[in-house]
């Protein structure tokens, strides 16, 4: 009786252009059983992204293809890929088939990124001038094909279609059989070493983690990459705490620098972590003659004096409560109330509200208020993360043998955040398209599907959201939340001015407001939302801090400079249009404005007047006429 986790045979995607792809299936066919399956697509350059995906979904984990494609494919993905070797014996003959065949102006089209041609070579043997025709991209083939002279073309498959719709002869350019062959040979020795690779590495890590000795493992750069369930036991702290931090962060008290300094291959000392006083054994990882790390491992001692004193190095304690947000107007404690129903069901959210009205912070909100509030929740920035570096930022990476987890593995079992979804490009949109639809990522340390625990949270404008494809907003947006802007939350715009101050000045008693003041405050209509609010108590808070005599006529003259005059006095002409119109026709607009510039500036009517470019007499007469 056998068992295993997975009872198919490895698997191998080989990309084949439309012109040589009866050669790959006959070569396939020949070639011995050793356990390896063989998955043939047909591929052109232009549409490698799809067959790729296609391969990734049979559960291929190394491709093979031709020069071109492999080097466009090593671009774009992290998974091995084995290209036919085509050699200059090839092109050679391409070269005096077309000599035979009476052809004098030879071009010889290439991939920019492929490896160059040996074209002196190939003209001093052949005695003829060559024309090397250099593309990026397919469609720009077809260009080139056009416009040159050249009456006969060699290249790959891409070429001779360029080449048939230029109305142009052309030879195609590929490995032969036993390139092939070898090719998907290599590749099929390289997978099972990638096996056993990973089931070296799952045996480790699982006997480390198991072990009931504590341990650590760092880099040559001093950072964490191994922290088993034993040492989280110790500390206390999490995988998460720990990940991409340096020992001494961690563990200041751990004389690491002077180990790595002794020269000594091992070393051991007692220390206390956490309370508990542990015999820590220091140990250097050496592959040939290169540095790999250090080990460490830790031994609880029983001679412990400390030991049942309970006390964690680091706590969860969550900034973001919906006890905390300021909800005094009824839009707001209708929106407050809506989140306490739907915080323990878990859903993915969209969260759409004008910028800077807070719904990042409210996502926060909601994800303490789950179960998760225990566990990590992080933010995808969209508008910093470029489509190249989607597939790390989110997936992960393996480069020189370290494996660096990507936002899906750190987030696990906790939330993310996405904000600026506007400014995504298309890949990143399709990995969380992808994942979301699934339920399910491929991590890149053992290439196996992992489960994506995960809570989606959206925070994005009202443009923002239009512009996600639709499924993708549909996956995202289970629950749909409406955040208001700060102008239609008039109740809550003084004390949250207030206790933004009082955060600058806990110390401080002048936060109270005068009438002026919350006048002020109430009337502007606060276009930056919370985050101009933010930094508006910012501003007048530190003014205020070095103030000798902070009087009620002071702080209002602070808080308007905080504000800006400027910035009132054109939010003002927003609001009241009929200050601007000449003639005046709607006077009941143009009165209200005149009395907001008079009473939250304090400028006499000759002064008014002037600021509107008419007479005294001409504002008297629009004032008091019926």
């Amino acid at each position: 009786m056998s068992f295993s986790a997975d009872t198919r045979s490895f698997r191998i995607c080989v990309l084949a252009y439309s012109r040589i792809l009866h050669i790959v299936h006959d070569v396939i066919r020949q070639l011995p059983d050793t356990g390896v399956e063989y998955i043939v697509i047909e591929a052109g350059l232009a549409d490698q992204d799809a067959c790729v995906t296609r391969a990734i979904r049979q559960g291929c984990e190394i491709f093979v293809a031709g020069p071109a494609g492999a080097t466009l494919f090593a671009n774009h993905y992290s998974y091995p890929v084995i290209p036919f070797q085509v050699q200059d014996i090839d092109y050679l003959r391409a070269i005096r088939t077309a000599l035979d065949q009476g052809y004098q102006h030879i071009g010889i089209m290439r991939y920019r990124h492929a490896a160059p041609l040996h074209l002196d070579v190939f003209q001093q043997l052949m005695k003829i001038r060559l024309t090397e025709l250099v593309y990026d991209a397919i469609p720009q083939i077809y260009s080139i094909a056009r416009k040159t002279q050249c009456d006969i073309l060699i290249g790959p498959a891409a070429a001779q279609d360029a080449a048939d719709a230029a109305g142009k002869a052309s030879l195609l350019v590929y490995a032969g059989r036993e390139a092939i062959r070898d090719a998907c040979l290599a590749a099929g020795e390289q997978i099972k070493r990638i096996y056993a690779a990973r089931r070296h590495r799952v045996i480790t890590e699982s006997l480390l983690g198991t072990t009931q000795l504590g341990i650590v493992i760092i880099n040559t750069e001093q950072v964490i990459e191994f922290f088993n369930r034993t040492m989280q036991n110790y500390t206390g702290l999490t995988l998460h705490q720990v990940s991409g931090r340096t020992l001494t962060e961690i563990f200041p008290n751990l004389p690491l620098d002077t180990f790595l300094k002794s020269g000594l291959s091992q070393k051991d000392s007692y220390h206390v972590i956490n309370g508990t006083m542990m015999r820590c054994v220091f140990s250097r990882i050496t592959i040939g003659f290169h540095a790999g790390g250090v080990l460490l491992t830790f031994h609880p001692t029983p001679h412990n004096t400390k030991k049942d004193r309970k006390q964690q190095r680091y706590t969860i304690a969550p900034v973001y409560k919906l006890e905390k947000i300021t909800a005094y107007s009824p839009v707001m404690s209708h929106l407050v109330q809506l989140c306490r129903h739907i915080s323990p069901i878990e859903y993915a959210t969209t969260l759409i509200g004008p910028a800077g009205c807070g719904g990042e912070e409210l996502a926060h909100c909601l994800h303490n208020a789950s179960r998760r509030s225990g566990n990590p929740c992080m933010t995808l920035d969209c508008s910093s993360t470029t489509d190249e570096q989607a597939v790390s930022t989110l997936y992960g990476r393996t480069q020189n043998g370290y494996t660096r987890s990507g936002l899906f593995f750190h987030a696990a079992g906790g939330s993310i955040i996405i904000i600026h979804p506007g400014l995504a490009g298309p890949r990143l949109l399709a990995i969380l398209q992808e994942v979301l639809t699934k339920q399910q990522y491929i991590s890149p340390e053992n290439g196996e599907p992992v489960v994506l625990d995960i809570l989606f949270y959206t925070v994005a404008t009202d443009q923002e959201y239009r512009r996600l494809p639709i499924e993708l907003r549909r996956l995202l947006s289970i629950h749909c939340l409406t955040l208001p802007p700060l102008r239609d939350r008039p109740e809550d715009i003084c004390e949250l001015f207030v206790n933004y101050v009082h955060q600058q000045l806990p110390q401080k008693r002048h936060t109270h407001l005068s009438e002026h003041m919350t006048q002020l405050l109430t009337t502007y209509s606060w276009p930056g939302n919370i985050i101009e609010l933010r930094s508006v108590s910012i501003r007048y808070a530190l003014q205020l801090k070095t103030a000798a005599s902070p009087t009620l006529r002071y702080r209002y003259q602070l808080l308007m400079e905080a504000i800006g005059e400027n910035n009132v006095k054109e939010d003002l002409y927003l609001q009241y249009p009929a200050l601007m119109e000449t003639p005046v026709t709607d006077l009941k607009n143009f009165r209200a404005g005149i009395q907001k510039l008079h009473s939250l500036f304090g400028c006499t009517y000759k002064e008014i007047a002037e600021k509107l470019n008419m007479s005294r007499t001409t504002l008297w007469r629009l004032l008091h006429s019926t």
